[in-house]
């Protein structure tokens, strides 16, 4: 029975492994697919910050969660004009002030 142990706690680790990388997996895909389908363009009237940096923007009368993978460097400001096209990846952002255009990809 001694023998046995490692090998059982191995195998329950792998498992716990395995599951864990298939639900980061699944649920990756599943918010690629949902900021595929998001399409808006409207003036940035409210920008929050949440404890990993990434912003929720308010454009109208909805909020938009821009999360990983998008380097917005705190770049996003109220008055800023904002669109992002259903089927792409990408936020195109464009200062208040400046008129600059500036891009976040994937």
């Amino acid at each position: 029975m001694k023998d046995k142990k490692p090998i059982l706690f191995f195998i329950l680790c792998g498992v716990t492994c395995i599951l864990v990388l298939t639900y980061w997996f699944i649920g990756d895909r599943e918010i690629n697919r949902k900021n595929l389908n998001i399409d808006f363009a409207g003036k940035v009237e409210r920008i929050e910050y949440d404890i990993k940096e990434f912003p929720t923007i308010k454009v109208g009368d909805s909020s938009y969660y821009i999360g990983a993978g998008y380097n917005t460097d705190h770049q996003i400001e109220a008055g800023d004009s904002i669109i992002k096209r259903k089927g792409s990846n990408i936020y195109k952002l464009i200062k208040h002030r400046s008129h600059k255009i500036i891009e976040f990809r994937k």
